[in-house]
């Protein structure tokens, strides 16, 4: 009996001695500090993510005809979720302008962010090219101080954390790339429907010299993706090397097992791939790198997606944003 309550004795002088205590609250604190390390980690990700969507200006191009349908299901989907977000008309006396002149967006119920360009050309395909030239120019004197620049259609659906997270992958690569995008076999030439990035140091560049009429119609094209490639690659030939030396003109985008962010087609073409080829043909023979189809297309950081209607824009959205997956860890249970 002596001998058990000498162990209890002795067991709590252990427990609750002045050492003890102060080694149990060593040891607390040092749980508590890798608890606050590992979720500081864990959300610093996030932290860097919500600093560079402000850095990201994102303009789409559209037409009258189609501000209620496609562009604003591009604004409603994923436009809000850009640092910045414009569509880009030229609008008749019947509609009033939308005009941004700082840099607070206030924007009445149903109203779209339309940004007033007073250089732009006629609509029309033709002239598709100049309207790009216009609002880069534009952009470059009102809007300088983004770190990207994405363009897209009415018809192109933006995954723009995935973009992001890829663009904050970029910023150490020397030498510096000035645009991004799905890459065409021609060193300069990206897909203007599956959208596509230029930096701020590309938009200099390409203001300082295609401002110019006559180095432009060196270089313009009716295609405003081949003419943005063409008047880049021009502009390695007309500035001094000194100003062009840390800068590559088209960087590649595909992930570490080769497929492919940005997707100029549909997702149901992509995944269908050369079963589909009497539709889309020129994406068998066109592409930079090889073509992937059906589950290899995709990156599991996929950017964007081109030709989708506003129903679908909205479908994918939903299931991105708005349907959540259990944890995968947590244990089943039968029902």
């Amino acid at each position: 009996m002596s001998f058990r309550l000498h162990l209890k004795r002795l067991s709590f002088s252990i427990l609750y001695s002045r050492k003890s205590r102060l080694r149990r609250l060593i040891f607390v604190f040092g749980i508590l500090s890798c608890v606050c390390i590992f979720y500081s980690i864990r959300n610093k990700g996030n932290c860097l993510l919500e600093y560079y969507r402000s850095r990201l200006f994102c303009f789409v191009l559209t037409n009258q005809e189609n501000l209620e349908t496609r562009a604003r299901a591009t604004y409603e989907t994923w436009g809000h979720r850009c640092g910045r977000f414009v569509l880009i008309t030229r609008l008749n006396s019947s509609r009033s302008y939308t005009i941004f002149d700082d840099e607070q967006i206030h924007l009445e119920e149903n109203q779209l962010p339309i940004q007033y360009i007073p250089t732009l050309p006629n609509e029309t395909y033709s002239h598709l090219a100049d309207k790009v030239r216009q609002s880069l120019l534009f952009f470059n004197e009102i809007y300088p101080n983004y770190d990207w620049y994405l363009k897209a259609d009415d018809d192109t659906y933006i995954i723009i954390e995935n973009l992001l997270r890829f663009l904050i992958s970029t910023i150490k690569r020397y030498p510096k790339p000035i645009l991004y995008g799905y890459r065409f076999r021609e060193d300069y030439y990206v897909s203007g429907g599956s959208g596509y990035v230029i930096t701020r140091d590309g938009l200099r560049l390409f203001s300082s010299y295609m401002n110019d009429d006559v180095k432009y119609s060196m270089c313009n094209s009716s295609m405003e993706d081949m003419m943005v490639g063409l008047c880049l690659q021009r502009i390695f030939d007309f500035a001094p090397s000194d100003q062009t030396k840390h800068y590559q003109y088209v960087g590649d985008t595909i992930d570490q097992h080769g497929r492919e962010r940005f997707h100029p087609l549909t997702f149901r073409v992509h995944f269908k791939g050369p079963a589909n080829k009497t539709k889309r043909e020129w994406i068998h023979f066109r592409p930079y790198h090889h073509n992937l189809f059906g589950y290899e297309a995709f990156s599991e950081t996929t950017i964007s997606f081109h030709y989708t209607p506003p129903a679908d824009m909205y479908e994918m959205d939903s299931f991105l944003y708005d349907i959540r997956q259990f944890d995968k860890q947590v244990c089943r249970t039968s029902v």
